[in-house]
């Protein structure tokens, strides 16, 4: 990911793909916020994996301020896969498995190192690390009942009403800002002041 990011400028760019991709997926709407807000984290997902262990990550590493960009369709399954095989390092150089959506998706690993979202009864986290899961993972929100589980992980996700018994009628991305170096995609660190001069250039 590192090197592909160098196809993909830095700045407004990162917003201009998201748009792009909101196009392609035929959605008449897209809205952009910024979360200044660091949520509480006593009732995350359990990782799959420990590797975060090893390098003294928290678990609450991504519960801080991020970008979310929202629009008015929902996923289909080739969708899942297209992001899913961008964020598996075994499949990272296979352009023809992540498809066109996912090489566009690129740019937004200029300020974070795991995007997640909701769409439709499904939650998915990326995480091409592979510190907390095996490149990314999907659950059904909804027959998991994910959001009373663990009612922290979902936290930023309430301002947009999101129910715990029914599917969303959209996508909503979240893509927590970068805070350290230790990322081996870029060593970057956004803040959200940063973010805004985007928007004031987009």
């Amino acid at each position: 990911l590192k090197k592909l990011l160098e196809e993909y400028p830095d700045g407004t760019q990162v917003l201009r793909e998201i748009l792009q991709n909101s196009d392609d997926a035929r959605s008449k709407v897209q809205t952009f916020v910024l979360d200044h807000n660091t949520y509480q984290s006593e009732r995350l997902l359990e990782p799959h994996l420990n590797k975060y262990k090893n390098f003294n990550l928290n678990i609450d590493k991504y519960q801080g301020p991020a970008l979310l960009a929202i629009n008015e369709t929902i996923f289909e399954e080739n969708d899942f896969e297209s992001l899913l095989s961008l964020a598996d390092s075994k499949k990272q150089d296979q352009f023809d498995k992540i498809g066109v959506m996912g090489v566009g998706f690129n740019s937004i690993y200029h300020i974070t190192d795991s995007p997640s979202f909701i769409t439709g009864d499904k939650y998915v986290i990326l995480d091409p690390h592979e510190w907390y899961y095996n490149g990314g993972v999907k659950f059904n929100f909804v027959e998991e009942n994910l959001i009373q589980e663990y009612p922290d992980q979902f936290a930023p996700f309430a301002p947009f009403e999101i129910s715990c018994n029914e599917r969303f009628g959209g996508t909503i991305f979240r893509y927590p800002l970068r805070d350290s170096t230790f990322s081996n995609i870029s060593k970057k660190i956004y803040e959200t002041n940063e973010i805004l001069k985007m928007f004031r250039k987009f």
